[in-house]
């Protein structure tokens, strides 16, 4: 079960937003005070209601303890959450939350099992919220069956709510309130313990021991009491029993040991909010195959440093890679590249799905070239010779690829150098794009590589390194044919290319300078760039025959990565 959209009517500064699409990682942006963060509170708000049928263990007459469903207190003010502008409406205005849920085929069997109605799989679902604080759920479902599924509304919610985990990170500005996320956390995990009888009877002869003490605090206060109202017979002290599972679930404190091991409330508030999403995505983790899980997190980025950032950016990807991930946030870091409709822009209290990359840049303040406007895929080459050779080479390869270079989508970028792939990276991460790195097999890529994958740029799925089987190292124009340019680069240079030359196999650039000094020719990175920029020429001229054939392998893997990268929409 998921959501697949949700709508809001007169909450908050929203008045009305439609339809607002939901994906596996959904990303709601905008300027301040637009409508981003009152959209995820009603979301969060909707499935706090939804949950809000909760069980609760009590003991019966018998003095067993049995299931029953209760009804929690809801975070709803009509003072504050009710659109100002109409408090004072002659008008029966409510404010309105649907959410329409997508139910897989075993579920559509389970709901006809438990609630004796059947659904085509769609789901939708309204909460209405009127002046004196109350809520009412109806299925906002056309056909004869909605009067059906209406009286069975608390039952649904409930079949919903089984169903569906929700948990909710706000901007954490307090310890206080990063106490509260990390406790409720907690509270939902420690809750599955109830169902073992070994806990249940653990609980009961602690009631057992607690009775005593509390019958003689009892007798003992009725004593003084009675001595001024002798009406008073008995005063007797108990624990609920679903208060007694409460504590126990929530009495528990978060040590963090970063050199000093300290309780949570005493950290900063970037390492609170870290802890507590590190302690959702362990919850997510371990939830149920018949347990679908939403997150929703208000600007993550919020008191972290921007390493941090990055790194958080990858412990949300993976969340989103097993539940449904929804974020506010102003930073480019978060913004989903491979679906740009799931970007939602929030702007004038308006949402709506983004439909460019250029748009997107605009609500964020990204200032970007005008020839890298529509870019939104990055590739990261280490030559600037090399540019130009790989554009037209992977464009004769991939057809995607040849689109995506024609309409601007993916633009090709030099390093000049390998040590400089970290600060292009985030560079262009920070400009809402994605980055693929195509980087030589040497010392200095790997130590390039290595360093931004530290700091959270780039992962394994986002390098190509170009190995050659039987060479330590090697780079772009070992994958050459020398035979194919032999005649040409002996003409032009006076130098033969495939000149045996003595000692181990070495990568293209030793070996060929070690061939300009066996023939009486200059070496320096003059020469060195001139001959790469010769040779790029002369393989964009033979672009079908120019590679030797084990390279094939090679330049398949990076296509296909470009091609998976490449924006859907």
């Amino acid at each position: 079960m998921k959501i697949i959209s949700f709508s809001v009517e007169n909450y908050r500064s929203l008045t009305k937003a439609r339809k607002i699409p939901i994906q596996n990682y959904t990303l709601l942006v905008g300027p301040n005070n637009e409508g981003k963060s009152n959209i995820l509170h009603a979301l969060a708000l909707f499935m706090q209601c939804l949950s809000s049928w909760s069980r609760v263990l009590v003991r019966d007459s018998d003095g067993e303890l049995r299931a029953r469903m209760v009804r929690r207190r809801i975070d709803y003010k009509w003072e504050r959450d009710f659109p100002v502008l109409y408090q004072k409406s002659k008008k029966s205005l409510k404010t309105k939350i649907t959410v329409d849920f997508e139910l897989n085929d075993r579920e559509v069997g389970e709901f006809k099992a438990e609630i004796g109605s059947s659904l085509n799989g769609a789901l939708p679902i309204e909460l209405s919220f009127s002046e004196d604080g109350n809520f009412s759920l109806s299925i906002q479902k056309p056909g004869r069956g909605q009067k059906t599924l209406n009286r069975k509304a608390n039952q649904i919610a409930q079949f919903v709510s089984d169903r569906i985990r929700f948990d909710y990170i706000p901007a954490i500005r307090t310890s206080s309130s990063a106490e509260e996320v990390v406790a409720s956390i907690l509270d939902e995990e420690l809750r599955s313990l109830e169902d073992d009888p070994r806990y249940v009877k653990a609980l009961d002869e602690i009631s057992k021991l607690q009775q005593p003490i509390l019958e003689a605090l009892g007798r003992s206060i009725c004593g003084t009491v009675n001595a001024f109202l002798p009406s008073v017979k008995s005063v007797e002290l108990r624990v609920e029993e679903s208060s007694r599972f409460r504590a126990l679930r929530r009495s528990v404190e978060v040590l963090v040991d970063d050199g000093a091991k300290t309780p949570l409330n005493r950290k900063g508030d970037g390492v609170q909010s870290l802890v507590a999403l590190s302690l959702m995505r362990h919850a997510a983790e371990r939830k149920p195959d018949s347990e679908n899980s939403i997150v929703a997190i208000e600007e993550p980025e919020s008191h972290l440093h921007p390493n941090a950032i990055h790194e958080l950016r990858s412990v949300v990807s993976d969340l989103a890679s097993k539940n449904q991930v929804v974020i506010t946030s102003h930073s480019p870091l978060f913004v989903n590249r491979d679906s740009l409709s799931s970007n939602i822009i929030v702007n004038n209290n308006v949402a709506k799905a983004c439909d460019s990359i250029k748009s997107l840049r605009d609500v964020l303040g990204v200032r970007f070239s005008d020839n890298l406007q529509n870019a939104s895929l990055i590739a990261l080459v280490e030559g600037a010779s090399d540019v130009a050779l790989l554009t037209s080479i992977l464009a004769s390869r991939s057809a995607a690829i040849s689109n995506a270079i024609s309409v601007g989508k993916l633009q090709f970028d030099s390093l000049g150098s390998a040590s400089t792939l970290s600060y292009k990276a985030n560079l262009y991460l920070s400009s809402a794009c994605k980055v693929h790195a195509f980087l030589d097999d040497d010392k200095e890529a790997h130590i390039a590589y290595e360093r931004a994958q530290k700091n959270g740029l780039l992962d394994v799925a986002d390098v190509n390194f170009t190995s050659m089987i039987g060479m330590n190292e090697a780079e772009l124009e070992d994958l050459y044919d020398p035979a194919v340019y032999r005649a040409a680069f002996s003409a032009h240079f006076g130098v033969d290319p495939t000149a045996k030359v003595q000692g181990r196999r070495r990568k293209w650039s030793e070996q060929t300078e070690a061939r300009f000094k066996i023939a009486g020719k200059p070496w320096n990175d003059g020469v060195k760039s001139k001959v790469k920029g010769w040779l790029s020429e002369f393989a964009k001229s033979r672009v079908q025959d120019i590679f030797v054939r084990n390279s094939d392998a090679l330049l398949d893997s990076f296509v296909s990565n470009l091609e998976r990268r490449i924006p859907r929409d």
